[in-house]
C-alpha cells in the first residue's frame, strides 16, 4: 500500500481522520476495510503506522488510529534542486514523476530561450499532484515542491557553488569526480529540447556553475534529468567507486 500524507491539522488524540480525494482513493480503489493497517506521513519525514478503525462512505471518511511514530528512511542525505528548461506536450509530467521516485527535494521549472512551453497555474496545480502521488507511490517523507516557472535570469542569480549544468559539449568532468565532499545540497540543471544556448551556459558558468558530461550520448531532456538524479543519489547514498 503507498503512503498518504495528512495535514498536522488532522492529528487529534492518536487519531487522523482522512476526507477527500484520499479517502476516495483508499475506499474505491484499494477498497480497504476497518483493521487495515495503513502508513501516513506529515510532509515533514515523520511517518505514522496505524489501523483503520471507522469508515464512511458518503462522504468518503477514515478513521486511523495511530499506533507508531518513527521518522522516515526514505529521504537521501543531499537535497538536491532541479532546475528544469521547460520542455515540450507532458514530457515535464514525467520528469516530476521520476525524479520525485528517485529522490529530488524541488523542481524549478525554468523559461529559457530555446523552451517553446510556457507555465499556467492550472499546469502548476498539476504538477503538485503529480508530485504528491509520486511520492506517497515511492514511501517519501516529504512531497517534494514544484515551484511556478522562473525566468533565466531570476534561476540564474539563485547559482551556488553547487550547481552542475549537463552539457552536452563537456568532455571530462562527472559527477563522480565532482561529488567527492558531498555537500548538503545540490542544484542540477537541465536543458529543454535543443539544450542551453552558448550564452546562457556562459552566464552560468561565470555565476560559478560548472558542467558536467552524462557520457557519449545525446539525451533527450527528460532522459538526462532522470539519470543525473539516478547518478547523484547513488553517489550521495551508496560512495563513490
Amino acid at each position: 500500500m503507498p503512503k498518504y500524507f495528512f495535514s498536522p491539522t488532522q492529528l487529534h488524540d492518536a487519531q487522523i481522520t482522512l476526507d477527500g480525494d484520499t479517502a476516495h482513493h483508499l475506499l474505491h480503489v484499494l477498497r480497504v476495510n476497518t483493521g487495515d493497517k495503513i502508513i501516513l506521513c506529515n510532509g515533514a519525514a515523520t511517518d505514522y503506522s496505524g489501523t483503520i478503525i471507522a469508515i464512511k462512505s458518503k462522504p468518503p471518511n477514515i478513521t486511523v488510529k495511530i499506533e507508531e511514530t518513527l521518522l522516515s528512511r526514505t529521504e537521501p542525505p543531499t537535497k538536491v534542486s532541479l532546475y528544469q528548461g521547460l520542455p515540450k506536450g507532458d514530457k515535464m509530467d514525467l520528469i516530476i514523476q521520476k525524479c520525485v521516485e528517485l529522490g529530488i527535494h524541488e523542481i524549478i521549472p525554468v523559461i529559457t530561450s530555446r523552451a517553446v512551453a510556457r507555465d499556467s497555474a492550472k499546469k502548476a496545480e498539476r504538477y503538485q499532484r503529480i508530485a504528491e502521488s509520486a511520492a506517497g507511490q515511492s514511501m517519501r517523507g516529504i512531497i517534494p515542491k514544484v515551484h511556478t516557472a522562473l525566468s533565466f535570469d531570476d534561476a540564474v542569480a539563485q547559482v551556488t557553488e553547487t550547481t552542475f549544468i549537463a552539457y552536452e559539449d563537456e568532455q571530462t568532468n562527472n559527477l563522480n569526480a565532482m561529488l567527492t565532499k558531498r555537500p548538503a545540497a545540490i542544484d542540477i540543471w537541465i536543458g529543454p529540447e535543443g539544450g542551453f544556448s552558448k550564452e546562457e551556459i556562459s552566464a552560468l558558468t561565470n555565476k560559478g556553475a560548472k558542467t558536467f558530461t552524462l557520457g557519449p550520448r545525446i539525451l533527450r531532456t527528460e532522459t538526462a534529468a532522470i539519470v543525473s538524479l539516478a547518478q547523484i543519489m547513488f553517489i550521495v547514498e551508496c560512495g563513490n567507486s
